[in-house]
């Protein structure tokens, strides 16, 4: 794959993790901490849709892509079982496509328009990028997590 999201979404690079960024407009209606809903990865145009599962905690999968290498990881479930953490925060765990391999993973909500997602690996190697909103969060039996 040249430069797919998922090579760069957590591919080990120089000691660092290489994470994913997306960029949107807003939706309305959806709370400025809230990270359910679609959000758009500008380079690549790759999208995240991040919804409950797990008994009320957040997952992640990818649900749309521009390119025809990045449209086989749709459906792909990139984060599990995350927790809050704080009012904005929650960790979980990563998914990387390419090598298959899982990560520490956390996800900071800056505003209504924009979500910051952080690997890491062993716990100090880690990257991150900022994605932007879509679209607000589904109605709640919309989304569920299928754990394929």
């Amino acid at each position: 794959m040249t430069r797919s999201f998922a090579r760069e979404f957590l591919a080990p690079s120089a000691g660092a993790l290489l994470a994913a960024a997306m960029a949107a407009s807003p939706a309305t209606g959806a709370s400025s901490h809230d990270p359910r809903g679609v959000w758009l990865r500008p380079e690549g145009g790759v999208q995240f849709s991040f919804y409950d599962c797990e008994n009320g905690k957040l997952c992640a999968k990818v649900v749309a892509a521009q390119s025809a290498e990045d449209r086989s990881a749709i459906g792909a479930v990139i984060l599990r079982g995350a927790r809050q953490t704080g009012p904005n925060e929650w960790s979980g765990r990563l998914f990387n496509v390419d090598d298959g391999k899982t990560y520490d993973g956390f996800i900071t909500v800056e505003s209504a328009t924009r979500l910051t997602l952080k690997g890491c690996l062993w716990g100090m190697l880690c990257s991150d990028e900022t994605w932007t909103r879509v679209s607000a969060p589904p109605a709640a039996h919309a989304m569920v997590d299928d754990l394929r």
